[in-house]
């Protein structure tokens, strides 16, 4: 599994490398998989090496998409995955995903061993935090025109992989602002 190709994958010394490819396995989820879903236990983490992934909570029966992860991303329920707590979270693959899969057993014990690995693990969940804040204060100050943009530039890609809907929730607007903003922007 030498071959594999990460962005993080070139802050590692060869034995972290090899350590953590002898860590992981690739997986592989057909499109409209629940990887999780609330009250299982996150036992693994997941870098995405192709595919796309959503995750969503239900809010009075209504979907709330808090996450897009494309190739290259990162995708756990984070709280469940670092707490061994249930999670309250789905996540759900939109196309065919190949990932690998990294559980938090090997997780701990890697950190423990590798200083290199534990840096990693403090970047991946800054990251991952850094992210989470910059979603709740888009939501709390831009403009929904703003959301979109930034979007865009961003990921442009998303905007073709995901469904209008799934979008829209993850943006905080209704499908038809969505529309509207799109149509403006063509």
């Amino acid at each position: 599994m030498t071959d594999i190709d990460l962005p993080f994958f070139h802050i590692l010394s060869p034995a972290s490398r090899e350590a953590f490819l002898q860590s992981v396995q690739v997986v592989r989820f057909p499109r409209n998989h629940f990887m999780f879903q609330p009250e299982q236990i996150a036992r693994h983490a997941y870098f995405v090496l192709k595919g796309a992934i959503r995750q969503f909570t239900l809010a009075d029966g209504k979907e709330v998409v808090t996450r897009l992860v494309t190739e290259g991303g990162f995708s756990t329920a984070f709280y469940s995955f670092i707490s061994q707590k249930p999670c309250f979270e789905y996540c759900q693959t939109l196309e065919e995903v190949e990932a690998i899969s990294l559980s938090r057993q090997e997780m701990e014990r890697l950190c423990a061993e590798y200083i290199d690995i534990a840096n990693l693990e403090r970047k991946i969940t800054e990251q991952y935090l850094i992210q989470e804040q910059e979603c709740a204060l888009s939501l709390q100050f831009l403009s929904a025109q703003e959301r979109y943009e930034q979007l865009f530039k961003q990921d442009a890609s998303v905007l073709l992989r995901f469904p209008l809907g799934t979008i829209a929730s993850y943006l905080g607007m209704s499908q038809e602002t969505l529309s509207r903003l799109r149509a403006k922007n063509i």
